[in-house]
């Protein structure tokens, strides 16, 4: 039992804790601390997931209530770690921390497979080690400036900077306290540009926040299948999903980074060659199958909390049920709506409980919002329709009483099986009048006054001529999209686009064989294209007097290491070419 422990300070990490017992004992040598601490002098002093903690908790006293427990949720970094995992991942770190079984860990968790950089040098805040010293008469490290995500203070909004306590080239069985000494004024900010714009500052700020939050606060725990739920419901709120099951990827990728700016490229493992590393975002609105880093949850959850925070097209909830045969019609019945798309409109579902059902639509591009339309009655339609047939209601009466359309409620009756007296009208045939020429007074010929229906039809078209002036338009098109810099790629969807015809000639490929034909040799597979964006690169190095070397050709092109051969192929080209040419 240990005669002594140090008093915890407010946010501190246990790392922390035990290097002050190191340096209040008198700095005895480490094998001694980890004796005394643990009873294993082989311990690691990890800052992040510390193992044998249920030793270390026997050898506290008592009156402490350190229990394991405790000091996972409030002195580790184990919050945040398993914030976003599955309960049973959670329970299972749990206990092999508790036992210090920590070897894996990392593996287990999932974190090994990300690129996002561990905290390699203990981190601080210059306005906390004030703070500390006026509070405290001494400093400690602080377990939320440990964070991958915590780049700025939470407390105070400033940067934070790097100690000389460096993790990976200390001592790894060392506890090193906090001091003035290995924290100086002067040390190294945390940031690449240590000036951020006030944007981007409000935006690692926040960041901050939420990652501090997740070691005091417990996010409720979910299940993969849960997590794919969350992020879809949070999507078609935000207006940025096709369907309940289709997300609108482009522009979540447009409106992400639209809202985060220079703010991504601050946090390494996020972007890579302007990209999303391993396409996270992407996959995390997408059915999730693994576990994802913390930081990739915290930027999109608090990216779509911003984004729903903003006024909803459909306005604030709950919505009137407009149901005439319910005793609460126009009162605030309906709490919750769905959202789709359809034929670029945002179309919102609104259900009662009492069955009615009524939609409404937005148009993102003149934000205009059309009227309530009926979809459903729900069961109060069937009795009172039946009552109303049967007291011999005429049905123009019955649809204004309904508000419904007359010919909505012969199809509602056909659908319930009522039996009415109402029939629709009769066809009436169309009269084609004869134009009757002022100077002639000619009288219309009475053959001529009605015609079949047939006659009203559009004259056949020649789809031979189409097809021809098709083939011309197209290797127009074509021209002019391989003219494009950066190039273009050469896709059907892209010449539909151009031609502002969009989806027309896949409708009727059986009509059209001659474009066909020519679409299948202008149209540019993913090879082809990547080879004429490196002819591309190449150019514009030669032009701008840079070595052409394999990388800048990448980079440039924008395409990724797999494409290494088909530019090492294009480099070996150009200098047979540049002999020959000797």
């Amino acid at each position: 039992m240990l005669a002594y422990f140090p008093s915890i300070y407010p946010s501190e990490l246990l790392y922390s804790v035990l290097a002050r017992y190191h340096l209040h004992m008198g700095l005895p040598p480490v094998a001694l601390t980890l004796e005394s601490l643990f009873g294993n002098r082989k311990t690691v002093a990890a800052f992040d997931l510390p193992g044998n903690l249920q030793a270390l908790a026997n050898r506290i006293p008592p009156q402490r209530k350190l229990t394991v427990a405790y000091m996972i949720e409030h002195l580790t970094l184990v919050p945040y770690y398993l914030a976003f995992q599955p309960p049973a991942i959670q329970e299972t770190i749990r206990q092999a921390i508790a036992k210090g079984e920590i070897e894996g860990v990392y593996l287990r968790l999932g974190l090994a497979a990300f690129r996002i950089n561990r905290v390699n040098r203990l981190r601080f805040c210059h306005q906390c080690l004030d703070v500390m010293q006026v509070q405290h008469g001494e400093l400690y490290w602080r377990r939320d400036h440990q964070l991958d995500s915590v780049l700025v203070c939470p407390d105070h909004g400033v940067v934070l900077q790097e100690s000389i306590v460096s993790i990976s080239s200390q001592s790894r069985h060392e506890f090193v306290a906090a001091t003035r000494i290995n924290c100086p004024f002067n040390a190294p900010s945390v940031l690449i540009n240590d000036k951020p714009n006030q944007k981007v500052l409000k935006h690692l700020h926040r960041l901050a926040i939420h990652s501090a939050n997740l070691l005091k606060q417990s996010v409720p725990s979910r299940s993969f299948a849960s997590w794919t739920s969350f992020y879809r419901n949070q999507m078609v709120s935000a207006g940025l999903s096709k369907s309940m099951v289709t997300m609108n990827q482009p522009l979540l990728n447009q409106e992400f980074r639209s809202y985060y700016g220079q703010s991504l490229d601050y946090f390494p493992g996020v972007l890579e060659d302007n990209e999303f590393t391993n396409d996270w975002l992407a996959s995390m609105v997408r059915k999730h199958r693994k576990a994802n880093h913390p930081l990739y949850h915290l930027l999109l959850r608090d990216f779509l909390d911003q984004h729903v925070a903003r006024q909803p097209i459909f306005g604030h909830g709950p919505w009137p049920c407009l149901n005439p045969l319910a005793d609460h019609y126009g009162s605030l019945q309906i709490k919750a709506i769905q959202q789709h798309a359809n034929h670029g409109k945002t179309v919102g579902v609104f259900s009662c409980d009492c069955g009615y059902v009524y939609t409404r639509w937005f148009y993102q591009k003149t934000g205009q919002l059309g009227s309530p339309r009926f979809q459903n009655y729900g069961p109060l339609l069937e009795p009172v329709l039946r009552d109303l047939v049967s007291s011999g209601t005429a049905l123009r009466k019955t649809a204004r009483m309904l508000q419904l359309d007359p010919k909505t409620v012969v199809r509602l009756a056909d659908d319930l099986g009522i039996s009415t007296p109402w029939k629709s009208k009769p066809y009436k045939k169309k009269v084609l009048r004869a134009v009757v020429h002022k100077s002639t007074k000619t009288a219309p010929v009475p053959n001529l006054i009605k015609s079949h229906p047939s006659a009203n039809r559009l004259a056949r078209k020649d789809w031979k001529c189409i097809d021809r002036e098709w083939v011309i338009k197209l290797k127009k098109l074509e021209h002019a999209i391989r003219k494009k810099a950066p190039p273009v790629r050469v896709t059907l969807a892209e010449l539909e686009r151009r031609a502002d015809k969009k989806g027309w000639i896949l409708k009727r490929t059986h009509k059209l064989p001659h474009t066909m034909t020519y679409l299948g040799r202008i149209v540019e597979t993913t090879e082809d294209f990547q080879s004429r964006r490196i002819d591309w690169a190449i150019t514009q190095l030669d032009e701008s007097n840079f070595p052409v070397v394999a990388w800048r050709v990448m980079r440039m092109a924008g395409l990724k290491p797999t494409s290494s051969g088909l530019v090492q192929i294009a480099l070996e080209n150009r200098i047979l070419y540049s002999q020959k040419a000797a």
